[in-house]
């Protein structure tokens, strides 16, 4: 009898471990990691504010970042268990980040017990560069999952630069910023074929791509603020928009759009009149990940 019943509690815990994030019942805590670069900044700095707006409670966050971190570094960071990373949590209740005093490693992050959905991405230069993804997006998840079993894992596609954008890696597209969204697009494409274990996709680059054929792209840096990270008013509000839509609506069942929340911030502000496009801009992005369409 003993044995029957360590039997079916091991099956059932099972069962519960299998569960996927999008299943939990709103009100148990959905834990979100990313383990990125300044462009999963750019799409998570808003975000606790938005829980907050939509008074959302039980989601908790955190955020891994090194300026620039590639794959490959990822990787040469984990392999030497270096605490290289700069860490942001924000407790669920709380909507607010709180910056680690020290520096974590990405073993450090992956202990924080059971992680429901960890997030993942490339570099922004070589993110249309699919030469660049191997082997290192295998290797990084193989160690997220030997960690983290239990967690979904999903992919950040990234955004192209804007128009005028001098970064030093723009060359590799041509300066040519359509060329890049292709590139990037493409790359999405090859890994959803290549690596099954990466269950979404967050799909900024498409949000991004389709404002800046809205009527309220008025900024020769296309929502950026340097020609490639976000703007820090709507750039960074309508990435949040698409992160809480493609990540945290399934949990919540309760969507972003209508939400208040207004930012007096960076170039193109956070208002009645340019919420709704940036609000439309993120939902069109999740309904169809790769089709640019100018927001109206």
């Amino acid at each position: 009898m003993k044995r029957l019943l360590s039997l079916a509690m091991t099956i059932a815990m099972l069962f519960v471990v299998a569960i996927p994030a999008s299943a939990k019942k709103y009100g148990q805590t959905l834990r979100i990691l990313a383990i990125g670069n300044s462009f999963s900044d750019d799409g998570m700095e808003h975000l606790p504010a938005l829980l907050k707006n939509l008074g959302v409670e039980d989601v908790e966050l955190a955020r891994l970042f090194v300026g620039g971190c590639t794959l490959e570094r990822h990787m040469k960071f984990y392999n030497a268990e270096e605490s290289a990373y700069e860490f942001y949590h924000s407790e669920a209740g709380r909507n607010e980040w709180v910056k680690a005093e020290e520096k974590y490693s990405i073993q450090q992050a992956l202990a924080m017990g059971e992680w429901d959905i960890i997030t993942m991405q490339q570099a922004s230069g070589v993110s249309g560069l699919y030469e660049s993804y191997v082997p290192y997006l295998e290797q990084l998840i193989a160690t997220v999952r030997k960690a983290q079993p239990q967690a979904e894992l999903v992919w950040h596609m990234t955004w192209a630069y804007s128009t005028d954008s001098t970064h030093g890696e723009y060359p590799n597209y041509d300066r040519d910023q359509q060329k890049m969204y292709r590139a990037i697009t493409e790359c999405v494409h090859n890994l959803k074929r290549d690596y099954k274990s990466i269950k979404a996709i967050i799909p900024s680059g498409t949000a991004i791509q389709s404002l800046r054929e809205s009527a309220i792209n008025n900024s020769p840096k296309d929502f950026t603020r340097d020609g490639y990270h976000m703007d820090l008013g709507a750039g960074r509000y309508a990435l949040a928009c698409t992160w809480y839509e493609k990540l945290i609506r399934p949990y919540t069942h309760r969507s972003m759009m209508g939400n208040t929340l207004r930012l007096d911030l960076g170039d193109v502000k956070v208002d009645d009149q340019t919420a709704p496009y940036l609000q439309k801009a993120a939902r069109q992005a999740v309904k169809h990940p790769f089709k640019v369409r100018a927001v109206k």
